[in-house]
């Protein structure tokens, strides 16, 4: 049988390939590949796979033969030829795979670092609390030189890596690209996935940089979800020109040193394309505060987000003020949630304490 881990690495799209798999599994089975089911969150994304062979919690995972086994009895069960995973959380873990999976073939894509570099930045204000500036402190791409190094170590014959480029997918899409990759024809079905994870608009980026000094995870959660609509989608830039070219460059060197060593598909084509990226435009990440009220009051008015969740946000910043980077935001907060949840919030609080009271 055939085992495949596929393990991304992060910003190459893992998202809306297990957003795809998870949805196609029966589909698959009929080809002959077995995908483990998981769980997706409410934007579409999931750790994948970690849990079909890996036990543990809080960072302490550990390969689970046991989880390994019973995934390959239901491929045998469904009379399949491949056995195939997804997880991000694969690629730091690919030596300890490759040593309790001998037979293992591993799965990824190369992304060009000046565009990861940006859409790392995006995912850590959106997802991870990031509160300080764009501000790259160096133009080398960690993720190849990691990656490099264990393919020195588990070997270059047990690595499948393609290109991260639309024009050099198949059919210019990331899914029946993937699918080619592991042997799959796509030809006869629907490989469309719809928006997975969406990236911020400049605005937005803003906005969540400002609310996530704020503790409280429910709030960034319900907040997260209501700007990845917001703006008008056109691609920007936190790299001035000057700046931009200048990346470029010592990200080609990268690139080629890499290219060189490993195969990768469509590899030459793919540093040409790198080496004709153009730069979107500039976004200076600036915000007025009549742009910070905009901001809430469409998405509130789109129904993503409360006001009462809003008030909740004023309520932890004016605990938080003494603390907070443009603090002024806070009136800016308190001018946006009208007066009558603020009295509604008052009177439900003095009802509380009524009530507590009386229950001593």
């Amino acid at each position: 049988m055939r085992i495949i881990f596929h393990f991304g690495p992060p910003k190459t799209g893992t998202s809306a390939i297990q957003k795809w798999l998870s949805s196609n599994t029966k589909w698959l089975v009929s080809q002959g590949v077995h995908y483990p089911q998981h769980s997706l969150d409410q934007n579409g994304v999931s750790s994948g796979n970690l849990r079909s062979v890996f036990s543990g919690d809080k960072g302490e995972f550990e390969f689970s033969p046991n989880l390994y086994q019973r995934e390959i009895e239901k491929a045998q069960q469904n009379n399949c030829h491949t056995l195939l995973f997804s997880s991000e959380f694969f690629f730091r873990n690919i030596e300890l795979i490759s040593q309790n999976v001998p037979a293992a073939e591993f799965v990824g894509y190369i992304r060009f670092g000046l565009e990861t570099l940006q859409s790392s930045y995006n995912q850590a204000v959106k997802r991870h609390g990031r509160t300080a500036l764009f501000a790259p402190a160096s133009h080398t791409q960690s993720t190849l030189t990691t990656l490099s190094s264990k393919i020195d170590v588990v070997g270059e014959g047990r690595f499948i890596l393609r290109p991260y480029h639309k024009s050099l997918f198949v059919k210019g899409s990331l899914v029946p690209d993937f699918l080619e990759a592991i042997g799959v024809d796509a030809s006869e079905v629907d490989t469309s996935v719809g928006r997975v994870n969406p990236s911020y608009s400049i605005e937005a980026i803003e906005v969540k940089r400002w609310f996530n000094q704020l503790p409280s995870a429910s709030l960034q959660t319900r907040l997260d979800l209501a700007l990845q609509g917001y703006g008008s989608g056109e691609a920007f830039s936190l790299l001035n020109d000057k700046e931009f070219e200048t990346a470029k460059k010592r990200y080609m060197v990268q690139l080629n040193s890499f290219i060189d060593k490993h195969k990768i598909h469509r590899g030459k084509e793919f540093l040409t394309f790198c080496k004709t990226l153009a730069n979107h435009p500039y976004k200076a990440q600036e915000l007025s505060n009549a742009q910070f009220e905009t901001v809430l009051k469409t998405i509130v008015a789109d129904k993503k987000l409360t006001y009462t969740a809003l008030y909740t946000a004023y309520r932890l910043a004016q605990k938080q003020q003494d603390n907070l980077t443009n603090p002024e935001r806070i009136a800016s907060l308190n001018k946006v949630v009208p007066g009558w949840i603020k009295l509604v919030a008052k009177c439900k609080a003095a009802l509380a304490s009524k009530s507590s009271g009386d229950s001593i």
